[in-house]
This record gives C-alpha cells, sequence and structure tokens, in this order.
C-alpha cells in the first residue's frame, strides 16, 4: 500500500437552520476574505484539501449565472502549489432559498449546478457533492436542529435521503460527461452503537442506518435489505425509487468517514420504553476507538477508506494528541491489509458554535490547525500545524499526554444521565 496521504481542510459548513436563518461557517471563521489562508495551507505540505464551492453561495439562481470567482481564485492557487482540492458542491446545506432537501426538484437542480462547476475547473479529480448526507438528513427532518425542520417525521427523512442520494448519483453522472476521470468521495460519520440488551433492537436499526446513504448509491437497498423495509414502510418511499438506485449504481471511489469524540453511542436502559443515548466517551470505561467500526466498514462495502475528518474542541496538544492517535489507526487499520488510504486534519481555520450544531449563536470558538483569527488577521500556526507537516513528510508523531476522552473524570458525565 502506498504512502499515507494527509489533508488539511477547513470547515465550510452553510446550512440554513431556519427557512430565512443561515450560518456561514466561512464568514464567520474569517476563511472566506483570507486568500492567503490558501498559502498556509499549502506551506504544510499536504497532498490534498477538501475545498467547498458551495451551490447556495455560488449560484444562488440559475447555474448559468454561477459565479465561480471565489472558488477559482482559491482553487487555481492550490493548483499551482501542487495541492489537489476535493471539490465539495453541499455542505450541511440545503441550498438556494427557493428548494430544499424535500423539494422535488432538488436532485436535478443540484446535478445542473454540479456540472457547472465541472465545467468552471474541468481539472479536478475528485469530488464530494454533498458532504454526510446522512448526518444532514437526520439534523434536519428527524431531529429539528436545521431546515427544513417545519416537518420532524421518518416520511421526511427518507425524502431527504433519497433526495440527496439521487442528487449524488446524478451529479456524478453531470461531473463524469465533463471529467471522466472523475473520483466520487463520499463522506459520513463513522457512527458506532452500544446498546444495552433491552435495545438491542434499536441499536442494530441505527448501526443498519449509519449504512444508509453509501449502500442507496451501491444499489443495495433492496427487498430483503433491513433498510428497504424501514424506508418503504416507515419513511413511505416507493419501491421504484429504490430500484432507481440498483439502475443507477455510484458507489463511491473512496469512503470517507468523519470521526469525533461523540460519533459513538450508548444507548442504556433506564427502565422505561425509550433508552437514554449518552456520548459512549462518557459511559464506556475501555473507551472509543474507530479501528473497530472501521474494520466493520471494510468488511461490509469493500471501499478504499480515509478518515476524513479528524478534530475536536480542546487544546492544541490534545487537538494534537487525537490526530496522532486517528494516523496510528490508520497505519495499523493498512498493515492488516484494509486499505485506509488518507488522514484529514480538519476545521484547519477553526469552527464557531459547534457544540450547539449552529443552533445558538454563542460565539463559542475553537481553533484548529492554525488559530481562530478575525477576517483582518493572519491566522497563527498551533502545535497541530507541525503536527500536520511533520505527517505530511512521512514523520511518526511524537507521544503526547493523553487528552480529556481518556480520563476517569468524563465517566461522571455518563452515570449523572438519568
Amino acid at each position: 500500500m502506498g504512502a499515507l496521504e494527509i489533508w488539511a481542510s477547513p470547515e465550510p459548513t452553510a446550512a440554513r437552520i431556519a427557512a430565512r436563518v443561515r450560518r456561514d461557517q466561512l464568514v464567520e471563521t474569517g476563511h472566506g476574505a483570507r486568500l492567503g489562508d490558501v498559502e498556509l495551507l499549502a506551506d504544510l505540505g499536504v497532498s490534498h484539501v477538501r475545498y467547498p464551492v458551495l451551490w447556495e453561495k455560488t449560484a444562488p439562481g440559475d447555474p448559468g449565472d454561477a459565479d465561480f470567482t471565489w472558488a477559482a481564485a482559491r482553487l487555481e492557487r492550490l493548483r499551482a502549489r501542487g495541492v489537489s482540492p476535493i471539490v465539495t458542491l453541499l455542505h450541511h446545506g440545503s441550498g438556494p432559498d427557493d428548494t430544499s432537501l424535500v423539494a422535488a426538484d432538488f436532485p436535478a437542480r443540484f446535478a445542473a449546478y454540479a456540472r457547472a462547476a465541472a465545467e468552471r475547473f474541468p481539472w479536478v479529480e475528485r469530488w464530494t457533492p454533498i458532504n454526510e448526507p446522512l448526518t444532514t438528513a437526520r439534523f434536519s427532518t428527524l431531529y429539528g436542529h436545521w431546515y427544513p425542520n417545519t416537518v420532524r417525521n421518518h416520511a421526511a427523512f427518507g425524502l431527504a435521503i433519497v433526495n440527496q442520494a439521487r442528487a449524488i448519483a446524478l451529479a456524478m453522472g453531470a461531473i463524469r460527461g465533463v471529467n471522466p476521470a472523475a473520483r466520487l468521495l463520499l463522506t459520513e460519520d463513522l457512527q458506532g452503537f452500544h446498546a444495552d440488551p433491552a435495545h438491542a433492537a434499536y441499536g442494530d436499526h441505527q448501526r443498519e442506518r449509519s449504512f444508509l446513504s453509501v449502500e442507496l448509491l451501491m444499489g443495495r437497498i433492496l427487498a430483503g435489505h433491513p433498510m428497504h423495509a424501514y424506508l418503504t414502510r416507515a419513511c413511505a418511499v416507493p419501491a421504484a425509487d429504490l430500484a432507481w438506485f440498483a439502475e443507477h449504481r455510484t458507489p463511491p471511489d473512496l469512503m470517507g468517514w468523519n470521526y469525533y469524540p461523540h460519533s459513538e453511542r450508548s444507548l442504556l436502559d433506564r427502565g422505561g420504553p425509550l433508552c437514554a443515548d449518552v456520548a459512549a466517551v462518557y459511559a464506556r470505561r475501555q473507551g472509543i476507538s474507530p479501528r473497530p467500526l472501521l474494520r466493520a466498514a471494510y468488511r461490509r462495502l469493500g471501499l478504499p477508506m480515509a478518515i476524513s475528518e479528524v478534530h475536536l474542541d480542546g487544546d492544541a496538544g490534545e487537538r494534537c494528541r487525537w490526530l496522532a492517535e486517528r494516523w496510528r489507526d490508520a497505519r495499523v487499520l493498512a498493515d492488516e491489509g484494509i486499505p485506509v488510504m488518507a488522514v484529514g486534519a480538519w476545521a484547519a481555520f477553526g469552527m464557531v458554535d459547534w457544540r450547539s450544531l449552529l443552533r445558538l449563536r454563542e460565539g463559542w470558538r475553537e481553533d484548529g490547525v492554525f488559530t481562530f483569527s478575525a477576517a483582518h488577521e493572519t491566522p497563527r500556526r498551533t502545535a497541530v500545524a507541525d503536527l500536520v507537516e511533520g505527517l505530511a513528510r512521512g514523520e511518526e508523531p511524537p507521544a503526547y499526554e493523553p487528552g480529556w476522552w481518556e480520563t476517569e473524570e468524563r465517566l461522571a458525565r455518563g452515570e449523572s444521565v438519568a
């Protein structure tokens, strides 16, 4: 297996929290106004940067009127520095104001925008049309965090996930019509579920659902698949819509799994019909690790993988420890013959208000590879930048002190859940 790719990427979410309320991390972190940030990324020596060319910002109207000025300046500078951009077209968004995840016109309009982007950047090889479609559908239509959150039910969820998967398939067809060598990077949250016996069936359902977007694109959700019954019965998705994916298979060329301290969940029995859903990092004495989850994902899907987002809310030493451990995870799995191809440092220029999933304007700032900085300031390197640069050179990471997710104190939070 070849050398491990090291990526470093900004947090680009442009989410609609409500019909007329949007949050834009490119603006709020200052990155959108700082062309010089691209040089900071390139100076790290990374091979790839996941970079946004977002639909609702670039083409809020007709795709023929798309304004790629902002994106072109940055993608061309990355290219000139020998860094390959992985272009993202929608990142936790739902498109322009006159459409949404549950709109009938969403897939076709998105594909038209994808073609316009590919025609403007025909040299781009890797594309992520929609980031974390399953997470975006869950957060919007089941949990009500983001728009369209005026309806919260399984039918809305089914429509949102099928719309996004169809949009990805159509978008890759459009992109490959311009560049036949284009490759699909699908990204999703690497979810894990540890259920008490009373809630084992619910845990099984959640585990099956965690593969929903990728298995839709692979054309696997047919009669007999556990998600087929769920989608057609609970979500009222027509069986013909699921059969469409079998006829238009669009398997990812690379499966990107995003792993955070709260990605794994403990489903705890408290004696009632509902479980207590707690981040497993606070409930499992043995701690958490993506290795079993990545092994299971590879056995199930057989796809090359990346650990595509590595970040946590902590000081620089803790952020370094988290990244170094994910690099070690990738190397261990690669030594086992599992094709983990890349590790991606995330939130290069920080993020804001993610502890409330952008719903509250608290100004909760997190540093990333560089410091969170105002638009008129130059972000400063943190210890994470030194680590990323060393990993990109092929160096072993140094030892770091254990992080908060490895301490005994963390368990008190799980024990306090009633």
